[in-house]
């Protein structure tokens, strides 16, 4: 972990693709930016452009900069004074009990988090990746269902091994 607190870098596209600008938004979390957003704007005369906001470690900050220049030919960019707030986040991996309107028990791992704002519980979130490759499993099951049963069903004790989910789900819906 770094000994300095993370800095939030700002940079101004006006000249990228939507391939490029993806394939950078990658490359920023493999060089070692802690978050990242991408925001749509219309610059001078009407030009649309992008604006980049860069969470990233200090001794971080020379690989995103090679990679701003090299990829998207910005010509510099800003460092913001900030101050983070974050909340407390808990991890948890447990072993999602599934059981859909077929009556089956499917079993999948799942990771969880639960956020806590000065020791209380505010939120529980369920990892998207995850839910994302169990829908994959049970085609006939939307990502948002499954997702707002799971997170539901977390509530905000802490969580066990497992956590047992049933949803009332036909075995295939067409339309």
């Amino acid at each position: 972990m770094s000994a300095q607190a993370p800095i939030l870098l700002l940079a101004q596209v006006d000249d990228a693709s939507g391939e490029v600008l993806g394939f950078v938004l990658d490359e920023l979390t493999r060089v070692g930016a802690k978050n990242v957003q991408l925001l749509s704007t219309i610059g001078k005369k009407g030009r649309p452009g992008h604006v980049l906001l860069v969470d990233v470690d200090p001794a971080d900050e020379e690989d995103v900069a090679a990679l701003l220049v090299g990829e998207l030919g910005i010509w510099g960019y800003r460092v913001l004074e900030s101050t983070h707030k974050h909340f407390e986040i808990r991890r948890y991996q447990v072993r999602l009990e599934l059981q859909l309107g077929d009556g089956a028990i499917h079993q999948h791992p799942l990771r969880l988090k639960r956020i806590l704002a000065g020791g209380v519980f505010v939120r529980a979130k369920a990892e998207y990746d995850d839910l994302v490759a169990i829908t994959a499993v049970h085609e006939h099951v939307p990502v948002a269902v499954l997702k707002s049963a799971v997170e539901t069903a977390i509530g905000a004790s802490e969580p066990g091994d497992v956590l047992r989910v049933a949803l009332a789900v036909p075995a295939k819906t067409t339309f």
